[in-house]
């Protein structure tokens, strides 16, 4: 008895079409793949949204961009208000072995080294979209974060040796800032209208940040931007060209959090002055997102 096979031509007939089906596949996988880190992401922000509310319902204020107890004239390093909030985003031991309302990272050294506790990979301030390295080496190899605090809404900036840096650091009109203690009645343009918090990239050229809070000062300067940083319509506008400016690994756009606690995804196409609208307290401007 004769047994039919595959000729050669028809393998390669059905190879061909399940190089096609699978090509045709692919862009559709990775597309629910990215939409769902995308909302993996916002709800990183809402989780950050709530736990800003909490820490503000225990203590009647926002916590500070990062706490520092030197004089005004005189700033370092301190730890930052995601430190503040890991009580309320399920980390209370971490908090408690940090202590950010009586110790200042390093001692107060002016350089804090990596410790095994700030070295802590924590999913709720990291995107999964982004393929960028667990530690930043940027900040001294503290561990990444992509979120950081909006301290300015169109800061007072100058060309220094690390690139366009903030001259203004007495006069934040944001929220999260050194030793803020911002209420909600202090929100004057109020909470739904005031920018908390935005996504920041860890990829080259990109800097980043660490949830630890502003680890460094040296000749360069105060190295805040691990904690806050500000929005404008120039270099520090959403997706701006600047390595310090927030950013997004989703195409399109970048993610942001509101005061009322609402995640947002502001598109590309938006106005640059309306990001930097809301990125103020008080600003008197009025200013929305879809």
């Amino acid at each position: 008895m004769s047994r039919r096979a595959f000729t050669l031509i028809e393998l390669l007939v059905v190879i061909a079409i399940v190089a096609v089906l699978i090509g045709l596949l692919l862009p559709a996988v990775q597309k629910v793949r990215e939409a769902a880190a995308r909302l993996k992401c916002q709800n990183n922000l809402k989780q950050i949204g709530l736990g800003l509310h909490g820490y503000e319902s225990a203590h009647g204020r926002f916590p500070p961009g990062y706490r520092d107890t030197r004089p005004d004239s005189a700033p370092g390093p301190g730890w930052g208000w995601a430190v503040f909030l890991l009580p309320f985003v399920e980390q209370p031991a971490l908090h408690a072995r940090l202590d950010p309302h009586n110790t200042l990272p390093g001692g107060g050294s002016d350089t804090p080294a990596p410790t095994p506790d700030t070295l802590t990979a924590l999913p709720v301030y990291r995107c999964p979209s982004d393929p960028g390295p667990a530690t930043n080496a940027n900040y001294d190899g503290h561990a990444t974060a992509n979120y950081r605090g909006v301290g300015w809404g169109r800061p007072k900036t100058a060309p220094g040796p690390k690139g366009l840096m903030i001259t203004d650091l007495a006069d934040p009109t944001g929220v999260l800032f050194r030793n803020s203690k911002v209420r909600v009645a202090d929100v004057a343009d109020g909470l739904s209208g005031t920018l908390f918090v935005t996504e920041v990239c860890l990829t080259e050229p990109r800097w980043g940040g660490v949830w630890a809070g502003a680890t460094r000062k040296d000749g360069y300067g105060l190295w805040i931007s691990g904690a806050f940083w500000a929005v404008d319509e120039g270099p520090f506008r959403l997706n701006g060209p600047d390595k310090w400016a927030a950013c997004s690994p989703h195409p399109g756009g970048v993610g942001v959090l509101l005061g009322d606690g609402s995640a947002r995804f502001v598109r590309d196409t938006v106005e640059p002055r309306v990001p930097a609208d809301l990125a103020t307290r008080a600003g008197g401007e009025v200013a929305a997102v879809e």
